[in-house]
Order: C-alpha cells, then sequence, then structure tokens
C-alpha cells in the first residue's frame, strides 16, 4: 500500500506450506505400471487462475526431437501449450510442484517447467510415449545423460466443462477423465530407468 514495496514477507508468513506438502489420498488405477489419480489435488479456483494465465500465450504443442535436439510440431499432436519457464513461473506454479512432489516422491529439482495444455474441439495427440525412445536415438545413454529420462508424468485436469478428451492409456486398456482440480501421474521408467512400453497414453479428441 503507498506504493511501498511489495510485502512479500507477510505474503509469504500467509501461505500455509505444510498444507500444500500433503497430497490428498491416491486412487490406484494400476499398480504396474503404477497409475495414480487424486480427486480433488487442486482447488477449482486455482484452475481458474493458471487458465486465466494462458491468453497469448498459447502455441502450437510441439514434441521433443532428440536427433535434431530440439522441439518440433508433430502431425500426431494438435493441442496448443503455454509454457511457464523461470521467466514467466507464478508462485502458484511452485507451490503446485511442491504438491506433486508429495504425492508422487519425486524431488521438486527434478521436474521441468509447468506447462498449460489446451484442446480445442477436434485437437488432441494420438498414442505416443512421454519418454526418450532408445529406439528413437543413435546414442541412448548420451542423450539421457545430457536431458534426463522422463520416469514421471504427471497432469492436473483445470477444468471439465467438456466432451471426450479422455486420456486413454493403450496398452493398459483403460481411460481416466478427471473433474476439475484433480490429478493423475504414472510412471513411464521402469525400476532400472529403461523405458516402460506400456505406458503408451493418447489424449483422445475433444
Amino acid at each position: 500500500a503507498g506504493g511501498g514495496a511489495p510485502p512479500w514477507r507477510a505474503l509469504g508468513g500467509s501461505i500455509d506450506l505444510d498444507s500444500w506438502r500433503r497430497a490428498p489420498a491416491p486412487q490406484a488405477l494400476s499398480a504396474d505400471p503404477r497409475v495414480v489419480t487424486f480427486a480433488g489435488l487442486v482447488r477449482p479456483e486455482i484452475c481458474e487462475y493458471f487458465i486465466s494465465l494462458t491468453p497469448g500465450r498459447l502455441e502450437p504443442a510441439r514434441v521433443y526431437d532428440p536427433v535434431k535436439r530440439t522441439d518440433v510440431v508433430m502431425a500426431h499432436r494438435s493441442n496448443t501449450l503455454a509454457n511457464f519457464d523461470l521467466r514467466r513461473v507464478e508462485l502458484a506454479h511452485v507451490l503446485l510442484q511442491s504438491r506433486m512432489s508429495a504425492a508422487c516422491g519425486m524431488p521438486e529439482r527434478h521436474m521441468e517447467a509447468p506447462n498449460v495444455l489446451h484442446y480445442a474441439p477436434g485437437e488432441q495427440i494420438a498414442d505416443h510415449f512421454d519418454f526418450v525412445d532408445p529406439a528413437s536415438v543413435t546414442d541412448y545413454a548420451a542423450e539421457v545423460a545430457r536431458n534426463g529420462q522422463r520416469v514421471i508424468t504427471f497432469l492436473v485436469y483445470l477444468n471439465d466443462d467438456y466432451e471426450g478428451g479422455e486420456t486413454r492409456f493403450t496398452q493398459l486398456g483403460f481411460s481416466n477423465k478427471g473433474r476439475t482440480g484433480d490429478g493423475i501421474y504414472f510412471v513411464n521408467a521402469l525400476p532400472d530407468m529403461q523405458p516402460d512400453l506400456r505406458t503408451m497414453h493418447s489424449g483422445c479428441p475433444v
């Protein structure tokens, strides 16, 4: 107030970090590979806030090409995406990743920058893997050493006012469509860090 410095200490003191470091009770859809859902992981007003940050930031979603070592637009993925890297990340993103960390056991420092995915009617991402596929690179060990392996994928559903759009696990034979604020994560890698081919999945057309 009064044009002074932002009250960061007061703001920080108003946040209950312990509550953000706890997750709702998990529901396992699959034990092996592990696919786990959480009802009410995030409050609806927080979901609305994340959505409010996306206007003007959405761009065609890309897929990492380990041969070209860059992100490229691919025909099997037609949705758009807003990335929140260090230049754009908000405190709410950091708090959400803290809750994700508590839910899946993956340290926050291992997480990628958060993204908001948007699917307009008819858009989808067809069957794919989220890990680095050894079949797609000439030197798998070097690629994993350089960029790491995506061990876990964690999704939060920011809205539910649409038809279709399920996350379908092709090899496992089931789909999931969460309500606003629900979360789901699945483990892409085997204990020896090799890719788990059973985790093929798709985002069905909206």
